[in-house]
């Protein structure tokens, strides 16, 4: 059975809350939730930042290093700055893995509202040293 990815455009913050509602087990898997991506953030035409709420995503231990390189591929097309809120913790050691081998950095809140709070930071920090 296919998941589903919520998607919602915060106009005020310039943010998209995601919300996948899936467990990942198979390459073909991946195929699915990667395109649900491209789908969605391929009208932007432009890097967007985003929070990620993973109350109710799982990879399965046996496909994380194949989805680990959807992720990647994800994070360089479309994403500029991005948190992740309530990740279980085999995908979050596989967010941070990827992010530091690839370079596909996503941080940590504790809440959406706190995931927006820290985009805003990082977006004065690039402000500032443009």
């Amino acid at each position: 059975m296919t998941g589903t990815i919520q998607f919602q455009y915060d106009e005020e913050n310039d943010v998209v809350i995601v919300t996948p509602h899936w467990k990942i087990e198979t390459k073909e898997d991946c195929e699915a939730w990667f395109k649900q991506y491209v789908d969605y953030f391929g009208v932007f035409h432009r890097k967007v930042d985003a929070v990620f709420v993973l109350d109710d995503f799982v990879v399965a231990s046996q496909i994380v290093t194949v989805w680990s390189e959807y992720r990647v591929r994800l994070m360089k097309s479309f994403i500029r700055f991005s948190y992740r809120v309530n990740s279980n913790s085999l995908v979050n050691i596989m967010v941070k893995s990827s992010s530091f081998r690839y370079n596909a950095i996503s941080q940590d809140a504790d809440s959406v509202e706190g995931a927006i709070e820290g985009i805003k930071a990082e977006r004065l920090g690039v402000a500032a040293s443009a």
